[in-house]
């Protein structure tokens, strides 16, 4: 529902793209783990936004879903560390914590995410929030994330759009 009009200053929305951000070829030490990888590894089936090549990046995703924001909460709970390595062996480090965003909709959970790995120059870090918010039967989950990371303002601004857009829908 959100559109580039909704958001702030300098966001276009991202082109298809040829390969996923976060390689799909791994395994989690978590078990489970890996469909919180997911949104960053296709976005889902929803709008892509972007800011830059280091981000902002946001992804958005309707579903008729009404146990999306309880499902989400349990894998947040259940992954609070794990590690993602790839088909070459490389790691990355994901973290997850209470996103610390007040709740929206008539249901909803946010989550904080960094994800960290490589080494020397090749090091990176990307941040952001993961969040699901549902409004009647129909549920928002929405990835908002850079590299380092990305604003909480910024993200609870989004949210609220989306929110909102989806309320006047209902």
């Amino acid at each position: 529902m959100l559109t580039v009009a909704d958001l702030p200053d300098g966001y276009v929305t991202s082109p298809p793209q040829a390969e996923p951000e976060v390689s799909a070829a791994g395994s989690v030490s978590v078990e489970g783990c890996g469909a919180l990888l997911d949104r960053f590894r296709d976005g889902g089936g929803g709008v892509r936004f972007e800011a830059g090549a280091a981000g902002p990046f946001l992804a958005e995703e309707l579903a008729e879903a009404p146990g999306a924001v309880g499902v989400l909460r349990t894998l947040a709970g259940q992954c609070a560390t794990f590690t993602d390595t790839d088909g070459a062996g490389d790691t990355t480090t994901v973290t997850v914590a209470d996103g610390g965003l007040p709740g929206l909709g008539d249901e909803s959970a946010a989550f904080r995410m960094t994800a960290s790995g490589g080494a020397g120059d090749d090091a990176y870090t990307l941040g952001g929030y993961l969040l699901a918010v549902r409004v009647g039967g129909t549920t928002c989950t929405i990835v908002h994330f850079g590299q380092p990371g990305v604003d909480a303002a910024e993200t609870e601004a989004i949210a609220r759009t989306a929110v909102r857009k989806l309320q006047r829908r209902q």
